[in-house]
């Protein structure tokens, strides 16, 4: 008797689903939500996070009980609570958790007269600060759940269910390291360096022409077309800090121009002439047919000129010419592209220009030069610009 009394013990054991006697913590590393308020019976329905099966966990009057849902064709899973599936959980210390599920999956409780509806609330938001409920007196019970207030009006029979984690805002944006308009100027003379957002180091390209005699920044790809007879048409070039938050570290105890400058130092647009930016060393390529010629031979009509010797240093100049050569009167016409590459120099701003295996960082822009239209002679255009809107 007392083996059969084993066996049968067993038996039991093994046809409740992964169910454990006593008080036993299962973890569940898959559930991502919870049943704000267990208590009763009533189901849930929600949507599978890109899973074919949903894990769920029910803990009530110490006994835990896990299994798993299986989504249908529309990644969905629902389940009820009942007294037949063992899953009505009647004492207060309940819980139930699942997933992995999207957010908007929600359940329902049922009590003697009516039924109530709650969000399946995410995890990761349950140790949030709850607040507590007006009170409405001895005529409204309240059972506290997990990130939810279970109410019942004794007198209807009616009950809700109300959350209690407040909805957190949005902090502020932080502020970012660099240049600062002072309140009684209209120039940067002073800079951002503590408390504030450094950047990565990055750097952009300022690509400037001009369009019928017109100053204009160029988009990178734009087509530049060549000028007819001795004419030239020339673009600059330069580098300045992506702003994503740096500060000068040159020596500003001096309250002049320089110490302004060095403030501004690759911020593009701090300064009204434009002219404070990176310094760089550049160099170019050209290719469109055959094998890429230096950048100096000005059979192809393009030479680039590294702004060594411009105030501040580092400015590249790229002169374009007429060529019959690759621009005949008729017959094929030899489109070239051209890169310009940009190595930054010593720049006293932090963090430094971004390097990479201790090689300093090269941003690269490329463009085309085309052949004019016949009709841009009588137009006098240098400039056929690709994007009409252009973007560093």
């Amino acid at each position: 008797m007392k083996n059969l009394n084993l066996i049968l013990l067993a038996l039991v054991c093994f046809a409740l689903p992964a169910a454990t006697f006593g008080q036993v913590t299962v973890d569940c590393p898959d559930c991502t939500h919870a049943v704000s308020v267990y208590m009763g019976g009533g189901g849930l329905i929600a949507e599978a996070d890109d899973a074919d099966m949903v894990t769920w966990v029910s803990t009530c009057g110490g006994v835990t009980v896990s299994d798993e849902l299986e989504a249908n064709d529309d990644g969905v899973v629902s389940m009820l609570f009942t007294t037949d599936n063992g899953l009505a959980c009647h004492s207060e210390d309940g819980s139930f958790e699942l997933g992995p599920i999207m957010d908007g999956g929600w359940y329902w409780i049922t009590d003697d007269m009516n039924s109530a509806v709650g969000n399946l609330v995410a995890k990761d938001i349950l140790k949030n600060d709850t607040v507590d409920v007006t009170d409405a007196g001895n005529s409204v019970s309240t059972m506290m759940g997990r990130g939810a207030v279970y109410l019942k009006h004794d007198a209807s029979g009616r009950v809700g269910i109300l959350p209690n984690i407040l909805p957190e805002p949005p902090m502020a944006p932080a502020a970012i390291c660099g240049p600062r308009i002072p309140s009684s100027g209209k120039t940067y003379t002073s800079q951002l360096a503590v408390n504030c957002m450094l950047g990565n180091g990055g750097t952009k390209i300022r690509l400037s022409g001009s369009e019928r005699g017109r100053a204009t920044m160029l988009a990178p790809g734009v087509r530049l077309e060549r000028p007819f007879g001795t004419a030239t048409y020339s673009i600059t070039a330069d580098l300045w800090l992506n702003e994503s938050g740096s500060y000068s570290t040159a020596d500003l105890s001096a309250a002049d121009a320089a110490a302004a400058a060095a403030i501004q130092l690759g911020w593009l647009g701090k300064t009204p002439a434009g002219t404070n930016w990176l310094d760089a060393t550049w160099t170019a390529s050209v290719s469109g047919v055959g094998t890429p010629v230096p950048p100096t031979e000005a059979d192809h009509g393009v030479v680039v000129t590294d702004g060594s010797g411009s105030t501040p240093a580092g400015q590249a100049t790229v002169t374009i010419f007429a060529n019959a050569s690759y621009c005949p009167a008729t017959g094929t016409k030899h489109p070239l592209e051209v890169t310009l590459t940009a190595a930054p120099g010593t720049n006293a701003v932090y963090p430094a220009v971004r390097t990479t295996a201790g090689t300093a960082a090269e941003r690269r822009v490329s463009f085309t030069v085309v052949c004019p239209a016949a009709a841009a002679a009588n137009m006098g255009t240098d400039l056929v610009p690709e994007n009409p809107f252009p973007v560093d």
